[in-house]
C-alpha cells in the first residue's frame, strides 16, 4: 500500500522529534528507516505494520496470517494518515520561523509534524501516564499495559509485537489489576473512566479527531488537567496551548528569566508571537 505526500516532510523526524516513538507498541529501526507498528482494525483483526518513507509517499507494508479487505486496507491508511498528520499542512508554522528567526532549521529540515497514536483513546492513556513521573517511568508503564493487556500479533516476524489495549480489556482488566499489576498507581481510575468514555456512545471519544470537535469535553476525562488537555490539543493539531509542567517553567525560567522565577503571566506569555503555533515553538526551543 502507498499514500501520496501533499507535503514532503521528514520521515525520522515525524517519528522522533516527539517522544512517542519510545512509547510500546511503536518501534523505530533508525538504521533502516523503517517504523513497525501493530494496530487493531474495527473488526478486531490485529495487523503489523511496516511503514517506510519513498520521495512523495509512504510505502505500507502489512504483516499478517489473515487476508486484508479492501475496506481493511483504507482502515490502515486512514490510520497511518491520522499518526503522521497527513492531512494537515505546516506552511504557516514555516512562515512564522521565517518571520522569527530563531527557529530557521525547522522548515530547512522539513520538520514540525509529531507523532501520535492511531486511536485519541491510546493518547489519552499514554498522557494520563507522562503525568506526575520521570519519562523512564513512563515508559515502563506503558510497556506494562501493553504487555499485560495487549493482543498478540500473528506474523512471520522475528520479533513478537502486541497491540495496544482496547477500551473493552481495559475494562474487563479493572481497576485494581491496572494498579497492583500494572502498576500505574492513582491514574488507574482515571484510565478506567477513560475507556468507558471511549465506549460511550454518547460521549464518543474517537469523534474528538474531527477538527468540528468541541474537544473541551475532553477535561471531562478524570485526570485531564490543563497539562493533560494542552498535550491532547498539540496530539488533535491544534498548537496554541502549552503544556505548563515543571519542564516547561524550568526551561522557560532558566533561558528567559535569568533563574528569576516570573510573573505567573509573564512565564506564560514567552511564546505569545508564536500564536496558533505556541505548542511547537516552544517544543522545538526546548528540544533543539
Amino acid at each position: 500500500m502507498i499514500i501520496p505526500l501533499q507535503e514532503a516532510f521528514n520521515f525520522k523526524a515525524a517519528i522522533t522529534d516527539y517522544g512517542w516513538w519510545m512509547l510500546a507498541p511503536n518501534d523505530w529501526h533508525h538504521q533502516d528507516h523503517l517504523f513497525y507498528r501493530p494496530i487493531q482494525l474495527s473488526n478486531g483483526k490485529n495487523v503489523l505494520l511496516c511503514i517506510a518513507k519513498h520521495d512523495q509517499y509512504l510505502q505500507i507494508e502489512t504483516e499478517t496470517d489473515m487476508p486484508l479487505t479492501s475496506n481493511d486496507r483504507e482502515e490502515v491508511k486512514d490510520q497511518v494518515a491520522w499518526m503522521f498528520r497527513l492531512d494537515d499542512t505546516f506552511e504557516s508554522f514555516y512562515a512564522l520561523c521565517h518571520d522569527f528567526e530563531e527557529l530557521l532549521h525547522i522548515p530547512a529540515n522539513r520538520q514540525g509534524r509529531l507523532l501520535r497514536s492511531p486511536t485519541l483513546f491510546e493518547d489519552v492513556v499514554k498522557v494520563i501516564l507522562t503525568t506526575n513521573t520521570r519519562w523512564k517511568q513512563t515508559m515502563n508503564m506503558v510497556s506494562k499495559l501493553v504487555n499485560e493487556l495487549g493482543e498478540p500479533v500473528a506474523t512471520n516476524h522475528p520479533q513478537a509485537f502486541q497491540t495496544f489495549p482496547t477500551p473493552e480489556t481495559v475494562l474487563a482488566a479493572g481497576e485494581s489489576y491496572l494498579k497492583e499489576q500494572v502498576r500505574v498507581g492513582y491514574r488507574s481510575p482515571y484510565i478506567i473512566d477513560a475507556a468507558t468514555k471511549a465506549l460511550d456512545p454518547a460521549f464518543d471519544l474517537e469523534s474528538y479527531q474531527s477538527p468540528q470537535a468541541d474537544i473541551t469535553k475532553l477535561k471531562d476525562i478524570k485526570g485531564i488537567g490543563p497539562y493533560a488537555f494542552n498535550t491532547l490539543s498539540m496530539l488533535l493539531g491544534k498548537y496554541d496551548l502549552l503544556p505548563i509542567d515543571s519542564e516547561y517553567k524550568a526551561h522557560v525560567i532558566s533561558k528567559y528569566f535569568n533563574g528569576e522565577p516570573p510573573s505567573k503571566r509573564k512565564l506564560e506569555s514567552v511564546y505569545d508571537k508564536w500564536g496558533n503555533y505556541k505548542f511547537l515553538a516552544y517544543w522545538y526551543d526546548i528540544y533543539s
